[in-house]
């Protein structure tokens, strides 16, 4: 399942059209190459029915295009060198809002290297079970978690702040404590 949705930052202005269908092709790349990303691309759907060579619309257009960043998981740039001003602005806002940034060109290059499988989290938690002859008897549980849980763990956190998230074994995996 898609779960990461990820802010396609690149030009607008300009040669619009050339501009819309660029990222149209960012936001198929991205569905293509990364099987839990859903982009965002606000110019390719806000130009639909905004002008945005009209000022009181591109405002409009770029305000709301802040109000799906601040949902968005990451941002994206297309041209991080040398962003537009609607660019720019966006970068801003990702990094006033700890959204983290990333240039897409070093993520298809680094693409290869994300796709390495990841490890699991081992956590020993300890527990106080009693006294034996007046010393303390402490035992503990490791308790292994998936790392792929982890990075979805971390999403819904960063989705929902401030508020705590429950996590559910698969009960098909069987048990995840090991004694």
């Amino acid at each position: 399942m898609r779960k990461k949705l990820v802010y396609i930052c690149s030009p607008c202005r300009g040669d619009i059209e050339k501009n819309i269908e660029k990222a149209q092709h960012y936001c198929r790349e991205a569905v293509e190459l990364w099987d839990d990303v859903i982009p965002i691309a606000p110019h390719v759907y806000f130009t639909q029915f905004l002008d945005d060579t009209k000022p009181e619309e591109r405002t409009a257009g770029m305000d709301m295009g802040l109000s799906l960043l601040a949902m968005c998981d990451e941002l994206w740039v297309y041209g991080i060198e040398n962003p537009s001003e609607g660019m720019r602005n966006e970068i801003k806002y990702a990094k006033q809002h700890q959204i983290p940034i990333r240039d897409a060109a070093e993520l298809y290059r680094n693409r290869e290297a994300e796709t390495l499988p990841i490890g699991d989290a081992l956590i020993v938690l300890p527990s106080h079970v009693g006294n034996l002859n007046g010393v303390a008897a402490i035992e503990s549980t490791t308790v292994r978690i998936n790392g792929e849980m982890i990075l979805d763990l971390a999403i819904e956190l960063r989705r929902h702040p401030g508020h705590d998230i429950t996590l559910e074994a698969d009960k098909e995996a069987g048990p995840e404590a090991d004694q």
